[in-house]
């Protein structure tokens, strides 16, 4: 048996060991659901994130790798149709074609340019130096190594990707994983108080692989703790607003009282105030004449024409 073939043995077994069989039978079979997995299968629907790694001419997959080396893939594999896409990060600075240079990933990153999973397009101006699946494995022509600038193109290659799949076994590896990738990702997203418990829940007489019930547990007294506090802090944060808005009622019954008072007792010769018609902050001022409630005859200081009638409610006293 191949180096190969025994790291790929390998790490499918690695995998298989963090689960129970009944799981990855109820994984290939979705109206399955074994007694004692309290686990859902619906992770079916979930893609599954995998790295392919070619050693020594052949692939094998993994749940981790290092996307900076130039031998590594990262690839999501969607078990509903077995179909795989290859997770490539986006173009930098919003390019669309690719630089001979940018088949370093530690400074460009992940990207089509430095997949094995893409092809240089026949036409592009690279096409002369750079031959089918070269770039890929990181290998530059002399011209192209010089200037670095060398654009081109690329697109997937769709054999060459569904290739490395079945000879690595990829499919296998996420069917097994996918439980195992959700129960972690569930953990992860447990922060209140009820995602715990429904955590707990969920996993406790069952599918526990890596002990991450009693963690849930550990974190859910914490996740109580301070939900009370932030509870009292809204509890207190609510009594405040709650008393800032009673007093503004208090000042605004106490001021409605004033002006009423203000109002009633009007006579000719008082100097009264109302707001200008058309512009917010502003006030006129000016001399009552006559009053015919609830009308008040006024003359104003600054206005045109200098005097009309103005219904009580809108005259207050001058500010100034």
């Amino acid at each position: 048996m191949t180096l190969f073939r025994l790291l790929a043995v390998f790490a499918i077994a690695s995998a298989t060991a963090f689960l129970r069989p009944a799981a990855a039978q109820s994984v290939e079979n979705n109206n399955a659901q074994p007694a004692d997995t309290p686990y859902r299968t619906g992770s079916l629907t979930r893609p599954v994130p995998l790295f392919l790694k070619n050693i020594d001419g052949r692939w094998s997959a993994s749940l981790s790798g290092d996307i900076k080396d130039p031998h590594t893939e990262r690839i999501e594999v969607l078990l509903l149709n077995k179909s795989a896409r290859v997770l490539t990060d986006p173009f930098p600075g919003g390019r669309r074609q690719c630089l001979a240079k940018m088949k370093n990933r530690s400074e460009f990153g992940y990207l089509e340019c430095n997949s094995a999973f893409y092809s240089v397009n026949i036409g592009s101006a690279a096409a002369g130096t750079l031959i089918r699946g070269v770039l890929s494995l990181g290998i530059l022509t002399a011209a192209d190594a010089a200037s670095g600038n060398t654009a081109f193109t690329v697109s997937l290659d769709q054999a060459a990707l569904d290739a490395a799949v079945v000879e690595s076994n990829a499919l296998d590896l996420a069917k097994v994983s996918a439980p195992l990738l959700e129960y972690r990702d569930l953990f992860a997203k447990s922060i209140s108080s009820q995602q715990l418990r429904n955590f707990i829940a969920t996993f406790e007489n069952g599918f526990d692989p890596e002990s991450l019930v009693s963690k849930a547990k550990d974190k859910l007294s914490a996740a109580i703790a301070l939900e009370e506090v932030q509870s009292r802090q809204k509890a207190a944060m609510a009594a405040q607003q709650a008393e800032v808005f009673r007093q503004q009622q208090i000042r605004q019954e106490a001021e409605s009282e004033a002006f009423a008072a203000f109002r009633s007792g009007l006579k000719p010769g008082d100097r009264v105030a109302t707001n200008c018609r058309h512009y917010r902050g502003c006030q006129l001022i000016g001399m009552v004449i006559e009053m015919k409630p609830p009308l008040a005859y006024v003359q104003w200081d600054d206005a045109t024409p200098a005097v009309w009638w103005v219904r009580l409610e809108s005259l207050v006293p001058p500010s100034r």
